[in-house]
This record gives structure tokens, sequence and C-alpha cells, in this order.
């Protein structure tokens, strides 16, 4: 998988193909018709700020925010913009501005390392989640807090097997493939924190804003990584 530090909304602009659509959500109506959350073990959150953002609104997970992978996560309702993208079969990209913000009086903090990761999931196949995620992801500054910047992917959706740089995670019982998730995947997620890495519940304090999925026939938009927002 090939990776530029370039920022997203030019990749995704000057790389996608004539057909391709994006879905873009940056809360500037104060409304969250994609059901975006900042999610944990107990489910999720999430409040529309309307400044400070990249520019304006944003989606603040508040604080205390607890989590061993913190993520922004959608499952779209029937009927949504992100709904149908995801359900298309022709994912090309996802891209998102996150920030970090400073919490020190919530403790404990996690200062270690990571990478972001794009992860895609199928609820309804299966008794389990089906899933697939990125494996080299651009790198997650989570050593303090950090200024807006963006994570972006590319979604290799007409691949007939499992990409380079993705894991799939499937009953092998099932005969499961990549093509059966890019046509059955109901929710897709951004970790901070690489979700196959052994962690603990830490504090933190995230805020997201202007994502980007972009989708439709054409070209894969070959460009993924992360970059410091304008």
């Amino acid at each position: 998988m090939l990776r530029f530090l370039i920022p997203c909304t030019l990749a995704l602009a000057a790389a996608a193909p004539a057909a391709a659509e994006q879905v873009i959500d940056d809360f500037e109506a104060g409304t969250n018709p994609n059901q975006w959350g900042w999610t944990n073990n107990n489910g999720g959150a999430f409040t529309i700020v309307p400044d400070g953002g990249n520019p304006g609104a944003w989606l603040d997970s508040g604080v205390p925010y607890y989590s061993d992978h913190p993520n922004l996560t959608a499952l779209p309702p029937p009927g949504s913009a992100l709904q149908a993208a995801l359900a298309s079969g022709t994912l090309h990209a996802a891209a998102f501005d996150v920030q970090r913000l400073d919490a020190p009086d919530c403790l404990p903090t996690y200062t270690l390392p990571s990478t972001f990761t794009l992860s895609l999931i199928d609820i309804h196949s299966d008794a389990s989640v089906i899933e697939a995620h990125t494996t080299d992801g651009p790198a997650a500054p989570t050593d303090g807090p950090f200024p807006w910047m963006t994570a972006a992917f590319t979604i290799p959706s007409e691949s007939t097997d499992v990409p380079p740089g993705w894991v799939l995670n499937a009953p092998p019982e099932l005969g499961y493939t990549w093509q059966d998730l890019m046509h059955n995947i109901d929710g897709i997620r951004f970790f901070v924190v690489d979700p196959e890495e052994i962690t603990y519940d830490a504090c933190w304090h995230l805020g997201a804003d202007n994502i980007v999925i972009g989708y439709g026939a054409g070209d894969a938009i070959f460009a993924d990584g992360f970059d410091g927002a304008p």
C-alpha cells in the first residue's frame, strides 16, 4: 500500500475519477446523519461543538472518554448517504481529520506510539462480527495532545483477494472472501490505536472533523497517510 504525506482533501479531489462520489461529514449543520461516535465497550458518545474544528464544527468525544482502543465508528442507519456508500461495493477511500486535546486531570493517559487503522465491519452475515482492517496505517502521535491532522486510507474494493496491507477476520468455515465483505459492509471505524496492540483503558479527549468516504465506479485512489491540517 503506497503512502504519501499529502492533505486528504487534495488526495481525494485530485486522484478520484470523475464517476466517483463522496460522503462528507463536517457537522456544520449541527447534525450527525450518519451516526458517527467515539466508541468503547460501553457504546458510543459524541457532542457536536460549533467552533474550533478544522474549521467550524467538529465531533467531540468529551472527557473523560475511556477506551483501550479509541475509535470513531459509524453504523449508519438505512437510507443514509453513508449506508448507501458502504453497500455499493465500490469503496475507494476513507479519511478523517483528528485531534487529541489536553486532559491533564484525567488519568491514566496513554502515550505509546501507534498507528491509525481503518476497519470495515459486517455484523449481519454471521453471529460473530466479521471485519477487515489495515495493518500498515500512518503513524498516530499518541504522545500527548496533537493538533488537527488528516489520516487517509485507500480501499481496494476491486481486489479479488485480501489486498496487501489488510487482514480479514472471518470464521474459516464460512469461506468468506474479501469480495463478500465489500458487498456486505455495515459499518466503518477509524482507530487511533492499532486494534491488534495490547493496551489498557486510558483517558482520552479526541475530536473528529471532515470525514470523507469515497466510492463509485473508476480507479482506486492511490494515496494514504496523514498530514498536518492547514
